[in-house]
């Protein structure tokens, strides 16, 4: 994957989860933290993205109401919903592949909005480390 689809996807990504921390998507993409950073910097210039500091909420933010394209699903992806809803239809026992789970882990992953921490938790959490 180069530079240019590497910095589509990571907007792809930012459009549908809201929010991301930039180590969770040097894993996801296989490089450096330090590489995210720049994808990120190079986006922000014509993106409307920004970067947040702090242990609680910090990471990468896109805004609310941006949207960059409609959003569609893969052929892998679309392939074990209709599965799913097949097996549903006729309430049969669904057994998954391998990479059926693993598609649809993805799945729920990039469609899952993140859950942000409440300030109460947060100052819970920081009397408990002082």
């Amino acid at each position: 994957m180069g530079t240019a689809e590497r910095r589509n996807e990571i907007m792809r990504i930012l459009c549908r989860r809201r929010h991301e921390i930039v180590s969770n998507l040097a894993t996801e993409f296989g490089v450096s933290e330090r590489t995210i950073r720049r994808d990120i910097e190079a986006l922000s210039a014509t993106e409307p993205i920004y970067t947040q500091c702090g242990r609680y909420g910090g990471g990468v933010y896109v805004l609310d109401n941006y949207r960059k394209e409609r959003m569609y699903m893969n052929s892998n992806e679309l392939k074990v919903l209709h599965k799913l809803f097949e097996l549903a239809q006729k309430q049969a026992i669904c057994i998954l592949s391998r990479d059926e789970k693993h598609t649809l882990r993805l799945i729920i992953d990039q469609y899952t909005k993140p859950i942000v921490r409440k300030r109460e938790t947060y100052e819970k959490t920081r009397k408990k480390v002082i």
